[in-house]
């Protein structure tokens, strides 16, 4: 699972990719996320940081990715730049595909999947607990 908090840089997103995948040479790696209640989609390309080893391949692959929605959203990273990418909190699903194109944001045309499962998208402003005081039956579950 990885955890991702609003309205920061989050450079601690480490996946394993590239030991999964089937490509060789260049491989961009398509996040395709989908909020777990909202049914709310995003599709995006995240700056991987480079390998400093040379000629290994690291466990996991290091991702930079931005929700800052004071920001306009970018969904293509590029080096030294983490892609921007409007997400709401909560649990999002997640599949990645590896793909050789840098710019394409369609699943249906990339690659294959390398990795699947969950974004849990901390909120920068979180809600303040529920006090129970006998009165009332309602519940706040989800509140965008």
């Amino acid at each position: 699972m990885i955890y991702l908090q609003q309205g920061s840089l989050n450079n601690q997103a480490l996946v394993t990719c590239s030991r999964n995948k089937s490509l060789v040479g260049a491989v961009t790696y398509l996040w395709t996320v989908r909020h777990k209640l909202s049914q709310q989609t995003k599709r995006f390309i995240p700056y991987r940081e480079p390998s400093l080893a040379v000629g290994y391949e690291p466990s996991k692959d290091l991702f930079l990715i931005s929700i800052d929605d004071s920001l306009p959203e970018v969904l293509i990273g590029s080096a030294g730049n983490s892609a921007n990418v409007h997400m709401i909190p909560g649990e999002w699903y997640l599949k990645i595909y590896e793909q050789y194109s840098p710019t394409n944001l369609n699943p249906a045309t990339a690659y294959d999947v390398v990795y699947e499962g969950m974004i849990v998208v901390e909120s920068d402003s979180p809600i303040e607990g529920y006090n129970y005081t006998g009165n009332t039956e309602s519940v706040i579950i989800y509140q965008n």
